[in-house]
């Protein structure tokens, strides 16, 4: 997992939630958005992250398949509270591909990404209060 640099939420006016991320008002200092990463390379071991925050989290996948693929696929594991979750793509498309807000989860979710003849990465911010 690759944390980035902290950007705050823009403060939210007259009760309303914040016009970046959605997040409702929060009874801390700063409410923050962190964006988070983690990725895998062809061939590579998997990659493992926990999803924290205050508030439900939307994934983003991005992939490329690898030149000349014969079998690519693309596995996306997520786990909660004892439930175990997987979706897979046994036929990606050619060429570099974006699914934007592709699946949401709850703080507290492991999520894990498998790539076969291919690189993967998934993408998400964090809301939390400092």
């Amino acid at each position: 997992m690759h944390p980035t640099q902290p950007y705050p939420c823009s403060p939210p006016q007259h009760g309303h939630a914040c016009w970046r991320c959605g997040h409702q008002p929060c009874q801390c200092a700063t409410t923050m958005v962190s964006p988070y990463e983690i990725s895998v390379a062809s061939g590579g071991a998997s990659a493992q992250a926990l999803v924290g925050g205050t508030s439900t989290v939307h994934l983003s996948l991005e992939y490329l398949v690898d030149s000349g693929a014969s079998s690519p696929s693309i596995t996306v594991t997520t786990a909660s509270n004892g439930t175990t979750s997987t979706w897979q793509e046994t036929t990606p498309g050619t060429g570099y591909q974006v699914k934007s807000h592709f699946m949401n989860v709850q703080p507290g979710t492991t999520v894990t990404v498998d790539a076969t003849e291919a690189a993967a990465r998934i993408r998400w911010c964090e809301t939390f209060c400092c």
